[in-house]
């Protein structure tokens, strides 16, 4: 091909020199014109070309000198012609259109900044009927897309991203009009722009993600790299790096598919338009509009909201269609194709390793081994992308659910015993009676894993904090002084007096009011410009040293504070999502919202629901009421009043439906928790009161999302088991020459592109084929060959040979076995999931597959144990060996997610009620053990 082009060139070339010479003075030539003629035929003579002049027709003429068939024609122009593309006439004419374009660009940055509010509003709406459409008719792929949209579109990056497709896509449809005169393709214009809008918004901020990306920008304005620029990582070069990012690490070949989808998606609605615009959008863009209006008027917000909005409709929903496919197809061809290159470079780098008898640097081999590994991992995630969505999807959909309902399962069954305790005159110490005058003061010598002891033993632990306390007077009494007391007021020094008289009372009531008067000094003191720098100095002073002293002095709620903050109830709060204001109330605590719903929830037992789930949003559990039926407090609802403190809630006078008083929540739980979920002393019956009343109704919503979820699963189920290679797989249909060459004239090229790629579509299928990759080059460690040639294409057909080898992939296999049971089965007319299998199973055949790795790690002599090492490796090859096993690893603990993920499909398994159920005992002697321990062990400094 490269001739023919040479040719083209030489006869251009030609043209362009000679042509005006021969307009002008016809068959009068110069020496040098003549030699520049013959040297032009001397070069089109070689190529089997014959050069003829027709000076008449105006014209060269190029004949096969083979056949004396005319190949090309090629007219003369004239010089006037010509000197309109002369530099300086190219120059000018640029210069004119740079004009016209910045012209274009300005008026679309004007429109975008005047039309944001309005055009904002357009987009929400039409992005919000293609989100709302999806989950008419795809509910289980995304449950809480209008959640996701609607934060999305509020969010400052939301805000941003749409002004910058705004922007590019009026800059892009301004400067294509400019230039595409054919009113046929005009309806295209709105799309392409769409299509650059798009990208830049969905890309923009990966691509300026790198540093180097936006030095290399500023160095191109004229800017320099400084030495505080590189301190932070940038290049003194950057352009080089933001090349090798974009180009040479692929960056820009990942967009690739997604510009493929949204180039196509522009043309499908272009022509969906082109063909509805003189019927149905005439008819919705300005008939429907005045058929709204009364009168003469003209609504043309609603025309623009009817013609635009369905352009972004149309153009979303198509992309949303397509990219999926687009994006699948276009992986399954390049990185199908790309394994045989990692495998070749795999290859390259062990046979290099064992060619210098393993002394050579292993650094590469290692890096290609974590690539491949990365690379195995996208493919995987790729093939099942449609399901990791979805499961993503659903797990947050449901995460405030779950996640809530087990947070108040916790904290309600500590709440009933501590009201049976309160309620039982024999019980020595009454938590939700007691005040907490110590809470937030730090308890001298109390080490840090004895922490607990603040929620179960806090009287014990009051003398330590006494001691803090009284240290703390002691050194602000000597602090006074001072230096610092001398400039302090007499005011102040009244308020500091007044504060420690408090403290060095022995009288627990007394020392709390000194503590919160200190509290609320400090708070006072920091916002008022009128005091003393001294005195807020010494506030400071004597407050931190005590730690973060916070008087609790209501009855029950130190206990309820002192619940969120033990350590052994951290995974019971962390994380979970919950209502920051519970009627009059702010919550800004988890205890606090859960005291409120035991006021305010919904009453289960009246046949209220507790969960509530709206479509497109998250499912999200409203803890019960378990308080007297027949009492409604105004405090439960919001009647426009400013909200209370949280304080508030564990003091508020509640009164009855029988007109009895209480002093706050806890007062009014301890005496009025209803009968049916407290029990008796001798017969509690809160857990069963739980489970038929409120777990039920979980097992009963998830029966229903089970329903949806199983759509996925099914799709899961097959994906993870798909038998073999799909059409397009290693199968690209355009590739750079030089591959292309190669598919043509060698045969190892050729037959691995019929064969398509070398790895399986199918999940399971393709990490057997990883871990055979590992065990492979772990197996050439254990029994050197002469030549390390892997073949991933066939790696499966091939027999392990080494014990330790074949008792991880047995482990492997058994994974996979227990896997299988979970099928999918038809009935009524849909597909659903059945499975025998628990979670738990598969956590312990993970153990399982680590057991076996670790037994290879000691055959390889990289294990912890010192003995049972088959072979004598040295660094290098304990490094690729360790690598390799860490590789193994987290394949299984990948496999086993796909497991726990297909087998989520009940609320029985998600609880792992059996595995529950088997270890319930030994969790609770383990509860108990600690527990006792707790109440038997010495305080410190009480010897």
């Amino acid at each position: 091909m490269k001739w023919f082009q040479k040719t083209l060139t030489a006869i251009a070339t030609f043209n362009m020199v000679f042509s005006p010479v021969i307009a002008s003075a016809a068959p009068e030539w110069t020496e040098k014109d003549k030699a520049q003629l013959a040297h032009y035929r001397d070069y089109l003579e070689p190529l089997g070309y014959r050069l003829t002049l027709d000076p008449n027709e105006k014209k060269a003429l190029v004949y096969d000198k083979n056949t004396n068939k005319l190949a090309m024609e090629v007219p003369f122009a004239e010089e006037g012609e010509l000197r309109k593309y002369s530099p300086k006439s190219l120059n000018h004419m640029l210069m004119e259109e740079m004009v016209r374009v910045k012209q274009a660009s300005k008026a679309s940055w004007s429109h975008s900044v005047r039309n944001l509010p309005a055009e904002s509003a357009i987009f929400f709406v039409a992005m919000g009927a293609v989100v709302a459409g999806q989950l008419i008719t795809n509910y289980s792929q995304n449950p809480i897309a209008m959640k996701q949209h609607i934060e999305h579109s509020l969010s400052p990056i939301g805000v941003f991203g749409f002004f910058t497709f705004m922007y590019s896509q009026g800059v892009t449809a301004n400067v294509l009009s400019m230039y595409m005169k054919n009113p046929k393709f005009h309806h295209m214009i709105p799309y392409l722009g769409m299509t650059v809008g798009a990208f830049l918004q969905t890309y923009l901020s990966q691509v300026a993600s790198d540093p180097n990306v936006m030095a290399c920008a500023k160095v191109m304005m004229g800017g320099k790299v400084s030495e505080k620029d590189q301190a932070n990582g940038i290049d003194a070069d950057p352009c080089s790096k933001a090349y090798e990012y974009l180009v040479l690490k692929k960056k820009l070949w990942e967009f690739a598919p997604g510009i493929v989808s949204m180039l196509i998606s522009s043309g499908l609605a272009g022509v969906a338009q082109s063909v509805l615009t003189k019927t149905v959008l005439r008819i919705t863009g300005v008939d429907i509009a005045l058929w709204l209006v009364p009168g003469t008027m003209h609504l043309k917000g609603i025309r623009l909201l009817l013609v635009k909005g369905l352009q972004i409709t149309a153009f979303v929903a198509i992309d949303m269609w397509l990219n999926r496919i687009v994006v699948s197809t276009w992986k399954n061809m390049y990185d199908g194709a790309d394994f045989y290159d990692v495998n070749d470079r795999l290859n390259d780098k062990m046979n290099l390793m064992k060619k210098s008898r393993w002394a050579a640097d292993d650094k590469d081999l290692q890096a290609e081994m974590k690539d491949f590994r990365k690379k195995m991992t996208d493919w995987r995630m790729m093939n099942m992308s449609e399901v990791y969505e979805a499961h993503q999807n659903w797990s947050e959909a449901l995460h405030q659910m779950t996640s809530m309902f087990n947070t108040s399962y916790s904290f309600y069954d500590s709440f009933i015993s501590e009201v049976q305790n309160a309620r039982n005159d024999q019980t020595p110490y009454k938590f939700l009676k007691a005040t907490y005058p110590y809470n937030g003061v730090t308890a001298k010598g109390l080490p840090d894993d004895k922490k607990d002891l603040l929620f179960v033993k806090p009287q014990f632990i009051e003398s330590l904090q006494q001691e803090t306390v009284q240290d703390t007077v002691a050194a602000t009494e000597e602090l006074l002084k001072g230096e610092k007391g001398k400039y302090l007021y007499d005011l102040e020094k009244k308020k500091l007096n007044s504060i420690l008289t408090k403290l060095r009372s022995q009288e627990r009531e007394t020392v709390g009011a000194g503590l919160s008067e200190l509290y609320d000094e400090v708070g006072r003191a920091m916002q008022n410009v009128s005091v003393s720098m001294e005195y807020r100095d010494v506030l400071r002073t004597i407050y931190g040293s005590m730690g973060k002293p916070y008087p609790m002095m209501e009855p029950g709620r130190g206990w309820v504070e002192s619940y969120a903050n033990a350590p052994m109830n951290e995974e019971t709060v962390k994380g979970a999502k919950y209502y920051r204001q519970v009627g009059l109330f702010m919550t800004p605590k988890v205890t606090d919202y859960l005291v409120m719903q035991m006021l305010c929830g919904p009453d289960v037992e009246n046949g209220d629901q507790a969960i509530k789930n709206s479509r497109g949003y998250p499912s999200v559990f409203l803890p019960p009421q378990i308080g007297n039926p027949a009492d409604q407090f105004n405090a439960c609802n919001h009647l426009g009043m400013a909200p209370l403190m949280p304080k508030d809630i564990y003091k508020y006078p509640l009164q009855t439906a029988t007109k009895k008083q209480y002093q706050g929540a806890i007062d009014y739980l301890v005496h009025e928790t209803r009968p049916s979920v407290i029990g008796t002393a001798e017969q509690p019956n809160f857990q069963n009161w739980w489970k038929t009343r409120t777990e039920a109704q979980m097992q009963k919503a998830f029966e229903e999302y089970g329903r949806s979820y199983d759509e996925i699963v099914a799709k899961m189920v097959k994906a993870v088991y798909y038998p073999g290679r799909k059409f397009f797989n290693g199968r690209p249909l355009v590739t750079n020459p030089m591959k292309t060459l190669k598919i043509y004239f060698d045969s190892k090229t050729r037959n691995r592109y019929f064969e398509g790629g070398p790895v399986y579509n199918g999940a399971m299928n393709s990490a057997f084929q990883e871990e055979r990759v590992y065990l492979s080059i772990l197996g050439d460690l254990l029994q050197p060959a002469s030549e390390f040639n892997m073949d991933i294409t066939h790696i499966l057909e091939k027999d392990l040979t080494h014990p330790s080898l074949k008792e991880v992939e047995n482990q492997f296999a058994v994974l996979n076995g227990m896997m299988k049971r979970i099928k999918v089965a038809n009935k009524e007319g849909r597909e659903v999931v059945e499975s025998d299998l628990e979670n738990y199973e598969l956590e312990e055949q993970l153990q399982n597959i680590q057991g076996a790795i670790k037994k290879l790690s000691t055959a390889l002599g990289v294990g912890d144990e010192q003995e049972g090492a088959v072979v004598q490796l040295n660094k290098q090859q304990r490094n690729v060996a360790v690598t390799a096993l860490e590789q193994l690893q987290g394949l299984a603990t990948e496999v086993m997610m796909y497991g726990s993920m297909a087998n989520a499909v009940s609320w029985s398994k998600i609880r792992n009620l059996k595995k529950m159920d088997i270890e319930q005992q030994k969790f609770n002697n383990e509860i108990q053990a600690r527990l006792d321990a707790m109440r038997g062990i010495s305080m410190p400094g009480k010897h």
